[in-house]
């Protein structure tokens, strides 16, 4: 856990650097500075395991649940002879 922050911590100088080396802006190297950047990467990272989650998600329900479904109704097909009949009024 302490690693972690050291890493968070150097990753936020680095990021002031880069923004003071491109010329986006000019920053200071101050605690205040570095606390915004150090929970600037902490939200950052915890926004992209929540979307790689959902990303996951949607990836299963929009291929492999129509390739399933597709193999489903070939086999079905193929074994009966008949489509399945899903909606039966």
């Amino acid at each position: 856990m302490l690693m972690r922050l050291v890493l968070i911590v150097i990753l936020s100088i680095v990021s002031i650097f880069i923004i003071n080396y491109t010329g986006y802006a000019s920053l200071e190297y101050t605690p205040k500075n570095i606390l915004y950047a150090s929970i600037f990467i902490i939200v950052a990272t915890i926004i992209y395991k929540i979307l790689i989650r959902f990303l996951k998600l949607f990836l299963f329900v929009v291929i492999v649940v129509p390739v399933l479904f597709i193999c489903y109704y070939y086999l079905y097909t193929y074994i009966t002879g008949a489509p399945p009949e899903f909606m039966q009024f």
